[in-house]
């Protein structure tokens, strides 16, 4: 009598350990770990986390040329980024403060749209 189990199951019970042992080894072992991500490849919602994140560092030390080599890093079109999230952040109605803040960073570094009038500074009218 052959005691011997048919070759399908041989090939199904290889490819379960297999896929296990590579689960174990991906998510356990040997994990991928990203680390100085560049911000361009980062997901749309942790990009607009980042341009907050600019225009605040930037209300707080006033370092222009810092703020744009951080927009830099969002890729090309980075001020244009800037500009998207707070038009989004206008329409949103989003914390005032923190699109004022944008705002600042979004007017300085040369971008402009009338949404923006709002939530610029007053400037003080010339006298003649």
């Amino acid at each position: 009598m052959n005691s011997r189990l048919p070759t399908p199951i041989f090939i199904l019970l290889g490819l379960v350990i297999g896929v296990g042992l590579g689960l174990a080894v991906g998510w356990v072992f040997w994990p991928t770990e990203f680390t100085d991500a560049n911000p361009a490849v980062l997901e749309d919602r942790y990009r607009r986390d980042y341009v907050q994140l600019i225009a605040d560092s930037y209300a707080q030390d006033n370092n222009l040329a810092q703020a744009q080599q951080r927009i830099g890093d969002l890729g090309e079109g980075g001020s244009n980024y800037v500009l998207q999230v707070l038009i989004e952040m206008i329409l949103r109605q989003e914390d005032e403060g923190a699109i004022r803040r944008l705002t600042r960073l979004a007017n300085d570094i040369g971008q402009y749209t009338p949404a923006m009038d709002p939530y610029l500074p007053a400037t003080p009218e010339a006298t003649p």
